[in-house]
């Protein structure tokens, strides 16, 4: 009997643990891995800028109670980081170089900075928003410039510059991306059609075939419930959230896109990954442009609202809000407070800015060179009677800022009319504020390739094998064909692989093997590398090549 009980007992025990130990699993299992993310990336803010944006607000940011650290934001070329590597780091895990795209490093070394890994040198390299797709996630882009400006770029296309539009729009297209919504219809089209592709290809036709709705307003994406769309609401890059309701009153705002992203993306039963940016976040501060600022600044802030609210109601997907890098070094105090910094109200720091309603691109172009008028929608916009010297000094700097004239405005006036200073035109190195709410959530300061890799570990992707797997050496690995890349068509390269009575081809920048008659899709797309003057492709594609009859 005692040894039954003990038996028993030993049984009981066992079993106690286990339930336990299953419970404990469980439990780390929500916490421990999400099965969404939505990473929220406001380009070009800094610390300062926030804390601006809540002055202005008059009550908390809506994800500023999950500061976690900060993110350091270096390239393998310099201290301060372009938009361009920034991304790519965040979509990679890898650190790379000046404008490149989802790009391995060139290689050249910068003293000072980490050496770049030489197996990656020229490389294309798997991003999140792939190996998530490939997972059997759903996947998406939002963004207020065009889809193929750096940061949404970096998540969907691979090249040596982040300048190569037409490539990253057709990469984009190829991607398979669910949801993609923001500007650059221009990339689309061909000229022929109004659009600025110099090699004649339609995209959208290419999109009509594989499903997708093409949405181009807000009453477009306002009825649009299911299925995979691409949402292109400008030829170019969006509007400014100040200049929207005058300029283009039919596009949707940063906060509508986030909202429909999740509200299509959420229905997929393996989870997704979205990447959400406040792209001219960054312009603004380019600009010194305080009213630009704020209006992107805020409707971001409505943005990630939304994003919360849904993970908290989820309560299995992990939202981050980070910046790629600050810009324009803005301080609330500038020279002008020099002296009366510790009696600053703060009505004398929102004040002016709460007068602002369009941004000074935005009066500026009302303006239509027009010095006269110029002063008088100051007045009206900004609730500023320039004086004779201001306004001498704002038409004075225009000239010398070419393309971006406007950028005078904010620099004169920041500076006489309101408590704000700003160091440069340009960005700068400081490290940025971390936000992040849900499972896996990062924590600490972290090196930017370091924060991709925490998401790609969050989601159990491993980057590198993705890389192995969507981009083998074409050359090396087909060893025994005839491999060439065939520039009968300039703009539209294919690459051509040949063996005894086998022709196959891989357009380039495209997904697609066409043996014979037959196209097969593949799980990536075709990647030539002008100055390794290689070309990468899915190793799927290798593995159909090798296994056709006529190759064994």
């Amino acid at each position: 009997m005692k040894v039954n009980r003990l038996i028993y007992r030993s049984g009981l025990t066992c079993l106690l643990v286990l339930f336990f130990c299953l419970l404990s699993f469980k439990a780390l299992g929500a916490e421990g891995r999400p099965k969404n993310i939505i990473l929220m990336i406001v380009d070009g803010c800094g610390a300062e800028q926030y804390t601006l944006a809540r002055w202005v607000k008059g009550a908390a940011l809506s994800f500023e109670a999950h500061l976690t650290g900060a993110v350091r934001t270096f390239n393998t070329d310099s201290v301060v980081t372009d938009s361009a590597p920034a991304a790519s780091a965040h979509a990679t895990g890898v650190r790379t170089s000046d404008k490149f795209i989802s790009m391995g490093p060139h290689g050249k070394e910068t003293p000072g900075l980490p050496a770049s890994p030489p197996d990656l040198r020229l490389k294309p390299m798997a991003t999140i928003l792939e190996g998530a797709r490939l997972k059997g996630m759903a996947s998406g882009i939002v963004c207020t410039s065009r889809v193929t400006h750096a940061t949404p770029a970096a998540f969907m296309a691979h090249t040596t510059s982040r300048d190569m539009e037409d490539m990253i729009m057709e990469q984009a297209v190829y991607q398979g991306v669910d949801i993609v919504l923001g500007g650059g219809m221009r990339h689309l089209l061909p000229k022929a059609k109004g659009g600025s592709r110099a090699d004649g290809e339609d995209l959208s036709a290419v999109l009509a075939g594989r499903g997708y709705s093409i949405i181009n307003t807000k009453s477009d994406l306002d009825t649009f419930r299911q299925g995979k769309a691409f949402g292109l609401f400008a030829g170019s890059h969006m509007e400014a959230e100040l200049d929207r309701p005058v300029f283009a009153p039919d596009q949707p705002t940063l906060a509508e896109m986030t909202e429909k992203a999740i509200e299509i993306l959420s229905s997929s039963p393996n989870g997704f990954f979205l990447m959400v940016e406040a792209s001219e976040v960054d312009w603004a501060c380019h600009a010194n442009d305080p009213a630009h600022l704020i209006g992107d600044l805020l409707m971001l802030d409505k943005a990630a609202d939304i994003a919360l609210k849904f993970a908290e109601r989820d309560g299995n997907t992990l939202l981050i809000v980070v910046s790629d890098h600050n810009t324009g070094g803005m301080s609330i105090g500038n020279r002008g407070t020099g002296r009366t910094y510790s009696k600053m109200t703060p009505g004398e720091l929102i004040d002016p800015l709460k007068k602002m309603r369009l941004t000074a691109s935005g009066i500026w172009r009302k303006a239509g060179g027009s010095k006269g008028r110029l002063k008088e929608l100051l007045n009206q916009y900004w609730g500023i009677d320039p004086s004779n010297e201001e306004m001498k000094r704002i038409n004075d700097l225009a000239s010398d800022y070419g393309s971006y004239p406007a950028t005078a405005i904010g620099e004169v006036l920041s500076a006489t009319r309101t408590a704000l200073g700003w160091t440069t035109h340009g960005h700068t190195g400081g490290d940025v504020p971390l936000f992040a709410y849900g499972p896996s959530r990062p924590k600490g300061v972290l090196d930017a390739p370091a924060l991709g890799s925490l998401m790609a570990e969050a989601l159990g992707l491993d980057l590198k094998a993705l890389t192995e797997r969507l981009f083998a050496d074409a050359e090396e690995t087909l060893k025994g064909f005839k491999v060439e890349l065939d520039r009968g068509e300039k703009m539209n390269p294919v690459l051509r692989v040949k063996a005894k009575d086998i022709a196959a081809s891989i357009p380039i920048d495209k997904n697609i093997l066409k043996i014979g008659s037959e196209d097969i899709l593949l799980e990536g797309v075709a990647v030539h590398v002008e100055e390794s003057g290689k070309t990468y492709i899915p190793r799927q594609a290798i593995e159909a090549i090798k296994h056709l009859p006529a190759a064994k």
